[in-house]
C-alpha cells in the first residue's frame, strides 16, 4: 500500500514504517495502517481537483484503474480503488 500511495498517487510519506504510515496532504493526513482482518470499503475520501481528465489519464498512465467520468450536474465524479480494494472519489466541481 505504502508503494501505491507515493508511486501511483504520487504523494510523500512522512512517516514510513512497516505497521504505520503517513501522507500529508493539505489539511489531512491519509495514515495507513497494516491490518490483516480490515475489509476494503468506500472510505468516503474524496479528491477535489481542477482538471479531472488530466488526473484520471495521469493515474491511468501509472497503472491505476479509474472508472468513467460521470457529469452530476454540479461537477464530474469518478472512483478508483487501491490495492485493497478500498474506493476513493476523485471530484471536480462546476465553477459558479
Amino acid at each position: 500500500m505504502i508503494l501505491f500511495w507515493k508511486d501511483k498517487i504520487g504523494l510523500k510519506p512522512s512517516r514510513e514504517a512497516n505497521t504505520w504510515s503517513e501522507f500529508p496532504l493539505e489539511n489531512i493526513v491519509i495514515a495507513l495502517l497494516q491490518d490483516k482482518d480490515a475489509l476494503p470499503k468506500r472510505t468516503g475520501i474524496v479528491f477535489e481537483v481542477n482538471d479531472i481528465n488530466e488526473t484520471v489519464e495521469r493515474l491511468k498512465a501509472k497503472g491505476v484503474k479509474v472508472d468513467e467520468i460521470n457529469d452530476i450536474g454540479f461537477g464530474l465524479l469518478t472512483f478508483f480503488k487501491d490495492p485493497e480494494g478500498n474506493e476513493y472519489e476523485i471530484f471536480q466541481p462546476r465553477p459558479y
